[in-house]
């Protein structure tokens, strides 16, 4: 897993040459290990706290399927499995990838 593809480092690049394709959300996984607190004061354990979440797709390009995963801050709403994504790709190495399937949360 290339850390800097998930947490979309560089990704401007890679969207700036315009070259996406249509893919879905094959799993989604909750950073449980990470929890983040949006309460001052808390009554028990869980009360208040939201998670961050981290997707898997899968998308193919020239008849090559690549794998990758996004990193989905707490901040913004996680798509569902089987949801529909633009997954936008560098043409000279297809395996680097740019995603933001993702739309602000407004339940926080």
């Amino acid at each position: 897993m290339n850390l800097f593809r998930m947490f979309s480092i560089g990704a401007d690049a890679i969207l700036a040459k315009g070259h996406s394709v249509q893919t879905t959300v094959t799993d989604v996984y909750r950073c449980w290990w990470l929890r983040i607190n949006t309460k001052p004061v808390r009554r028990f354990s869980g009360d208040g706290a939201v998670y961050p979440h981290i997707i898997s797709f899968s998308y193919q390009v020239d008849s090559t399927t690549y794998e990758g995963k996004l990193y989905i801050p707490v901040r913004y709403r996680v798509p569902a499995r089987g949801e529909s994504i633009h997954v936008y790709y560098d043409p000279e190495k297809p395996a680097n990838y740019a995603c933001y399937a993702f739309g602000l949360n407004t339940t926080l």
